[in-house]
């Protein structure tokens, strides 16, 4: 798949929330450490503080995490989706600590912002999706004020490689997560140190225990490449699901890695 043919199929399939939701849901359900939690213990959000959630989707970590947030938080948002802006503009619309600045239809690689405009810019779980990922850093780095800080969170290669191992056998590819395959935490580390002038990364590891087989289909089949999976492919996925859950007594372990990285601009 080339750059543009991975931004067009991002657009379609993040159309609406739908697939996210999917996701989403899995890991309410099996998750021990909450995603959300782990990241705003970690982004040090200050009242005040001009915030950019550059493919800021429908906005889940702002509402969910909203007794936790700053008074006064300001935020700007950026989605290459039109529905995603009309999501989280739902979503947000009762959260009192936020005060939505502008939510635009735009690009990463192309911010409408001038330089020098934000304390932080967010990148979460976006970069696998962009046409060019240093650009859309570059940018992120140029709306930022000095000692202002990017955040960078993606998966690790191996991450859920228990049930990904798995999607390989009814789609073919990598036995690696599919967004990683794209751009992996080790990526992230890689470029945001070289655009940034400081760099820390964190690690997050879950270990989660399925235990409804039909959960993990859903799962799959709201991923890349199962997505657009051939009715087939979908049927050949289940059954090899209820195999290995039958063979491990109904309990399907694995274990989530993904994490964040943090570039500050100091001059």
């Amino acid at each position: 798949m080339n750059d543009t043919s991975r931004s067009e199929e991002a657009q379609r399939h993040y159309a609406t929330p739908r697939h996210l939701a999917t996701r989403g849901s899995f890991q309410a359900k099996y998750a021990t450490v909450s995603w959300f939690g782990w990241l705003i213990e970690h982004l040090n959000l200050q009242t005040e503080m001009h915030v950019l959630d550059v493919g800021c989707g429908p906005g889940w970590i702002w509402r969910s995490q909203a007794d936790r947030l700053p008074n006064q938080l300001r935020l700007s948002l950026i989605d290459a989706s039109p529905g995603m802006i009309e999501e989280v503009l739902a979503n947000l619309a009762t959260v009192e600590k936020i005060e939505v600045v502008s939510a635009k239809v735009a690009d990463a690689i192309d911010l409408p912002h001038p330089d020098e405009t934000f304390d932080a810019v967010l990148l979460l779980h976006v970069l696998y999706h962009l046409e060019d990922p240093r650009t859309a850093l570059r940018e992120a780095r140029r709306v930022l004020r000095t000692g202002g800080q990017v955040f960078v969170s993606t998966n690790a290669l191996e991450n859920m490689s228990e049930l990904h191992s798995i999607g390989v056998k009814a789609f073919g590819g990598r036995p690696v997560d599919p967004a990683a395959a794209m751009f992996s935490l080790d990526d992230a580390e890689q470029v945001v140190g070289e655009l940034f002038d400081v760099v820390r990364r964190f690690d997050l590891t879950d270990t989660m225990t399925c235990t409804d087989p039909e959960d993990a289909v859903k799962f799959l089949l709201s991923c890349p490449p199962g997505i657009t999976a051939a009715e087939a492919q979908q049927r050949h996925l289940a059954k090899l699901i209820r195999e290995e859950s039958d063979r491990s007594q109904g309990k399907f372990i694995m274990t989530r890695r993904n994490g964040l990285i943090i570039g500050t601009k100091a001059r």
